[in-house]
């Protein structure tokens, strides 16, 4: 009878050890789950946050290329005006370049009407 008095004390212990175990089991998976719902929580608000910064870089990108695009218009009606000012520029230049042979027929020309006369 002792042994088998001996033989439910040891099975009471036994369970005893594997309640505490259990226990602290269940302990240890609740305070994971809790660590794992604030991590996730976490990596929601940084997405959150991330999402909300490419808006905003797409919206400054959206921006930056219109300005490009105006600047660029402006830069082809600049360029535009610089090719009619050079154009200009050269047929006067070739003006101004013809005016020593132009002065030279003209004294030729003068000097054949005081030879007339």
């Amino acid at each position: 009878m002792d042994a088998i008095k001996k033989k439910m004390q040891g099975m009471k212990l036994e369970k005893d050890n594997a309640m505490d175990r259990a226990l602290l089991c269940e302990q240890q998976a609740r305070d994971a789950n809790a660590r794992a719902e604030k991590a996730s929580i976490l990596a929601e608000e940084e997405a959150r946050a991330l999402q909300k910064k490419i808006q905003t870089i797409e919206n400054d990108l959206d921006q930056t290329q219109e300005a490009l695009m105006q600047v660029n218009a402006k830069l082809e009606e600049k360029d535009k005006a610089l090719q009619n000012v050079s154009t200009l520029c050269n047929t006067r230049f070739s003006k101004i370049e013809q005016v020593p042979t132009l002065v030279i027929v003209w004294n030729k020309e003068k000097e054949k009407e005081v030879d007339l006369r």
